[in-house]
Order: C-alpha cells, then structure tokens, then sequence
C-alpha cells in the first residue's frame, strides 16, 4: 500500500518528491503553486523537466496535485466561474506537464442554487478542459468534503452523477476519499464499520474508480459537517476504526497520503509510524 504526504514546494517543485523520499514516503502530494491565490504564473520548462526527472529517477509513484483552494467549479456567480475554470485549466496543464498522476480537487459551492446546478455547472468545466484535449495524461480526482455550509460534494451519490456524466464526454475521471470529510458527513467511517463503509464506495462509485485515499482522523464528532483534521488515532474516528480500514483487502493497493496537522517537524514522521506499524501487522 503506498504511503505519502502533503509536501511543501518551497525552493522548487521538484523539492516536494525530495521532502517525501526524507520521510520514508511511496507517494506524494503538494499544490503547484499558492494555493490561496489567484494569480497565475507560467511553469518554467526547466522546472518542470527536473520534476519529470527526479520522479523517474524516485520512482515515486503515484504523484497528486491538490489544485488551489480558490477554484469553484459549481459558483453560480459567472465571474467567478471563469476565473475558476481558467486557473483550474492551468492547474491541471501544469500537472500533465510535470508528469503528475492525478490532480484532485474539490468541486466548491453552488451557494444557494442546489446540487442539480452544481452537477450542471461542473460538468460543463469538464466539457471545457476535455475540448481543450486536457485530463488525458493526468486523472482527475474529486474529493468528497464535509458539507461544511454550502459545500458540495459531500454525498457519493452526487459525486458519482459527475463521473458518469465525465465519461459521456471521454474524461475517466476517479474519486479522492477523504476519510475526515466522510465522518463528518455522516459516513460510518468506525469501529466495526470499515466493510460496510467500502460496500457503500463500491455501489456508489465503484473501488476501481477509488484512486486515492487522503487518511486523517477527525476533531469533530461524527456527522458534525466539522472539516478539521486531527492526527491519526488521535481524533473522533479513533486509531481501531483506522486499523480495520487499512487491513480491509479491497483497499491494499490504494495510494493513501496524510494531511495530518503539521505544527512541528515531528508531525508527519509520527503520523506515517502510527500507519506504518498498523500495515506491518498485515498477514
């Protein structure tokens, strides 16, 4: 099962690979550039064949960029639309050019307008970017969230339309599952749980289209809609819910990368051991 964080790109972008490898990491995750901003800069070329290279050379495998947190692709407000879908295009430009494997992303906030608009909105991005020839090299992922205020994509259902939709227009697009965001929205994601909580992935969704998994325990309690992620086993999800989703066979070659706190350099090391001893205890 490989096993990876979310790396910081500071000095360069190929830096995000070298910080994974330091930490024992398969897998990486990282943002391609500031991912609270909405302005873009082009890649430069030599940038990104070092990144090419050094994944060659790691074999680090599989590579996710997270896109900004900006970027809504369900806003009924067209402005913002736009400006959304271009950075999302760049985003998803810059991915196939480093030669990242996904580019996962959340799908935003249709505001008061519904999840039949937000269906609607997103599929029509995905008409965009696929007519623009992208989301070919790389695979998109949609990430689940909490449902936090007006967030959508909280339910699979929901999520499961849009990649049913995607490949009418020749995108194979997969799923990004946040362990936090299902517990908190009302996904049993607990001791005694793990099995039941896969049947409801793979009617939903289907696992082969399950990509990757971000692991994070939860601060808020279950169904609380609360996006706060705490350390594993050390959350609302607690580390015997954890232990049985990670031993569970139909997930043992899904990529899972941690977004686990980082407030001090010690973080993510005794995150990635707490999930290591439980996979060593795998017959």
């Amino acid at each position: 099962m490989p096993l990876g964080v979310h790396t910081s790109i500071a000095g360069g972008l190929s830096k995000a690979i070298d910080r994974a490898l330091e930490l024992g990491c398969d897998c990486v995750q990282m943002f391609a550039r500031n991912p609270r901003s909405w302005v873009y800069r082009p890649l430069d070329p030599a940038e990104a064949a070092l990144f090419r290279k050094r994944k060659k050379e790691t074999g680090i495998y599989p590579v996710a960029v997270h896109t900004n947190y900006l970027v809504n692709l369900c806003t009924p407000d067209s402005v913002n639309f736009d400006k959304s879908l271009f950075l999302f295009k760049k985003e998803l430009s810059t991915a196939e050019e480093i030669g990242a494997d996904y580019l996962v992303t959340h799908l935003g906030s249709p505001m008061d307008m519904g999840s039949e608009f937000a269906i609607t909105r997103v599929l029509s991005a995905f008409r965009d970017f696929a007519g623009d020839g992208l989301g070919k090299k790389t695979t998109v992922l949609l990430e689940n969230t909490s449902g936090a205020g007006s967030a959508f994509g909280s339910g699979l259902k929901d999520i499961s339309r849009i990649i049913e939709g995607a490949k009418a227009l020749g995108l194979d697009i997969g799923l990004c599952f946040d362990t936090c965001h299902a517990f908190a929205a009302g996904y049993a994601l607990k001791a005694g749980g793990a099995k039941a909580l896969l049947s409801v992935i793979d009617k939903e969704i289907g696992l082969e289209r399950l990509k990757l998994i971000h692991l994070n325990d939860s601060k808020g309690r279950f169904s609380s809609r609360l996006d706060r992620h705490e350390h594993i086993g050390k959350g609302q999800i607690g580390l015997e819910a954890f232990r049985e989703l990670l031993t569970r066979p139909e997930i043992i070659r899904v990529p899972m990368i941690l977004e686990t706190p980082k407030k001090t350099a010690e973080d993510d090391p005794r995150n990635l051991k707490t999930v290591r001893k439980i996979l060593s205890n795998i017959a």
